[in-house]
């Protein structure tokens, strides 16, 4: 498939998208606001077939829809009903703000019917959330009320930031790293220095708590630094690490050019140097600041019943393989309650998510990164899940040689170490596994909150996921817990 802009001998392919009246005398319309330069036609096409478009407006009689030069507007956002629900009008949306921006537009505005919950989750996806004005339109006979929605290119924000810290005068280069579940990660370039900004979820920071979580988690990370540890955390500026800008919350990081490792290349000495990295961080003293326990490794019993009834009532695909499992799940639950009451005597505060998407590699040299999850854990269970990750081959192939690796250098290099029961604190690790499935089922099914239609697409994604990882721990955990003795 091609993205691109429409050449005028082929706007006879338009037919096949949407029912015109009048087509010719809208043709002629097209090609003279084309020409004049007030239009352009961004298009789909596949063999040669249109199968999809957006019309780009650079000049309006509307004053609020376009600036020149700054701002446009986007309409007849249109795809062949033979490709709908592929995900290509997003796709074109995408191509299309992405040209624009790199020709220097920074606003964008849409209209949107008042029942048309579909577009809103799509263009609220797309950063479209500022209310500029009102509209009615009558099309076919058909009156409708809308909102003009506007978005702001994230560029623009980061520019105020930028300036607004003396971080460079001018941005180069703003590129989105994918991957995040809450926030979204930028790498920023200007024409001084490499940035990593990541805008924080809005609808989290909502939550005073999770202020105050991730203002903890950096005092960890200060601390860990300040030891010898390689960190990246987050710059601080007018004592503030969390900036607010035009509505949305940032955080500014150095950008560091490390790499993270792929499971095939977790050798021997990698290994040796987790346990070394791991024993570090527990050797450190955090007894200037204090996290709440009473909120840690909360003990409890999820009731995957009701969650199951739900599912069924709103027949999620899901259901069949959610009660195949839930004696299991119930199971597992029971196991992690004893295992997390037995580990609550001997919590110590640490990075708490040492897996390898959190560790970047320069040369064998590891920087730990996403301290957000730093609290207190038992040490034994951190030593566990650190090894569940590291040991796990490319094919879901458990290497129990490199569990002992990484438990043997750990050892050798922890103080104090108190001796506990690996076979009861080993599923200890499934209660994150289980408790972030719960999560999930509850954003999908849209208990406590209604969720836009891309959370829960996401949450429904780690649902398969763990699905499957939570059955293939239940495989390999006994067998571990038999095969070493801390």
């Amino acid at each position: 498939m091609e993205y691109r802009k429409i050449n005028l001998e082929e706007l006879e392919k338009l037919k096949n998208l949407y029912v015109y009246e009048n087509f010719e005398e809208i043709k002629k319309q097209i090609i003279d606001d084309i020409s004049n330069g007030i239009k352009d036609i961004y298009v789909i096409t596949e063999n040669e077939n249109l199968i999809g478009e957006i019309t780009v407006t650079y000049k309006s009689d509307l004053p609020n829809e376009t600036i020149p030069d700054i701002r446009v507007y986007l309409s007849a956002f249109r795809v062949h009903k033979d490709y709908q629900d592929q995900g290509l009008g997003q796709k074109l949306l995408k191509y299309v703000i992405s040209e624009l921006e790199n020709k220097g537009i920074t606003e964008f505005t849409v209209g949107v019917e008042d029942d048309n919950e579909n577009a809103k989750h799509i263009y609220e996806k797309f950063d479209f959330t500022e209310i500029i004005d009102r509209g009615e339109e009558t099309v076919k006979g058909r009156t409708y009320q809308y909102n003009l929605l506007l978005r702001k290119s994230n560029t623009k924000k980061m520019e105020k930031l930028i300036k607004k810290f003396d971080l460079g005068s001018q941005i180069i280069k703003v590129t989105q790293i994918h991957g995040g579940l809450s926030n979204r990660l930028y790498r920023v370039e200007t024409d001084q220095a490499k940035y990593a900004i990541k805008k924080l979820n809005k609808t989290l920071m909502q939550n005073k708590a999770e202020f105050e979580r991730i203002i903890f988690a950096e005092k960890v990370a200060r601390i860990a630094e300040e030891n010898g540890i390689l960190v990246v955390r987050a710059l601080e500026f007018e004592n503030k690490i969390i900036h607010k800008i035009d509505g949305d919350y940032y955080m500014i990081f150095n950008w560091n050019y490390g790499s993270h490792i792929q499971p095939e290349d977790v050798t021997d000495e990698i290994c040796n140097i987790i346990g070394e990295l791991l024993a570090k961080i527990h050797n450190l003293d955090f007894s200037k600041i204090e996290a709440e326990k009473s909120k840690e490794m909360q003990i409890r019993t999820i009731d995957w019943n009701s969650l199951a009834k739900i599912a069924k009532e709103q027949n999620k695909y899901y259901y069949k393989d959610l009660v195949e499992n839930i004696e299991i799940l119930y199971e597992i639950n029971k196991k992690t309650n004893e295992a997390l009451e037995y580990a609550k005597s001997n919590l110590i505060i640490s990075h708490r998510d040492l897996i390898k998407k959190n560790i970047l590699w320069n040369n064998n040299i590891p920087t730990v990164i996403d301290w957000e999850s730093s609290g207190y854990v038992n040490p034994t269970v951190e030593l566990v899940q650190v090894c569940w990750n590291w040991a796990n081959g490319d094919v879901g192939k458990f290497e129990f040689e490199k569990f002992e690796i990484i438990v043997n250098s750990y050892l050798q290099n922890i103080k104090n170490y108190k001796k506990e029961d690996m076979k009861k604190l080993i599923y200890a690790n499934l209660w994150e596994a289980i408790e972030w499935l719960e999560y999930n089922l509850k954003r999908s099914l849209c208990i406590e909150s209604t969720y836009r239609k891309e959370e829960i697409e996401l949450a429904e994604e780690q649902i398969n996921y763990l699905n499957y990882e939570i059955r293939y721990a239940m495989t390999q955990i006994k067998a571990v817990a038999d095969s070493l003795q801390i």
